[in-house]
């Protein structure tokens, strides 16, 4: 199962940064058309993911903290801001369908849960109806028994008068 996973899930991170293309193009289109932009979003994204990368790779790798990080220029901050951008995007909308679908599958789970649960009651009023029945099927039974036994008992005490011969023919009633 899992050699059958890792190639899903590369093939997914493929797809994604194929989706982020068109996303980053018209970022980087829009932050050189207009200065707001480009100041205050995407320059700012950059140089804030361009500080973090660098104090986290010092981190990594024992070197101690930095003094101080340089900013990037104009130029690679819009490029990198650009493909932060871009990506930050296309990860939200993933999310986003990641999220959808998992609620419809847990409602589909709930709906299924639910009729189950239904099922499961409707079986357990079948089960009391029946039992109620043999109850009832059981009391009659006892009565029968005892009216047969007190109809044995009163046709054992009648005595017998009738001593017939063998030729003698029965009569119908």
């Amino acid at each position: 199962m899992v050699l059958i996973t890792l190639p899903i899930i590369k093939l997914s991170f493929l797809g994604i940064q194929q989706l982020s293309r068109p996303v980053i193009k018209l970022i980087r289109l829009e932050a050189k058309q207009s200065k707001t932009f480009r100041n205050y979003i995407c320059v700012p994204a950059a140089q804030c993911y361009h500080w973090c990368e660098v104090r986290l790779k010092m981190l990594l790798l024992n070197l101690g903290r930095p003094a101080k990080v340089e900013p990037l220029n104009e130029a690679m901050a819009v490029e990198l801001g650009t493909e932060v951008l871009g990506e930050l995007i296309v990860f939200f909308v993933a999310a986003t369908g990641v999220i959808i679908e998992t609620r419809r599958q847990a409602n589909k789970r709930n709906l299924v849960a639910k009729s189950i649960n239904v099922h499961h009651k409707e079986i357990i009023e079948a089960l009391k109806v029946l039992e109620y029945r043999q109850e009832r099927q059981k009391v009659y039974l006892q009565e029968l028994t005892r009216v047969l036994t007190e109809l044995g008992e009163i046709i054992s005490m009648v005595p017998c008068n009738h001593h017939t011969t063998q030729n003698s023919k029965i009569k119908p009633y």
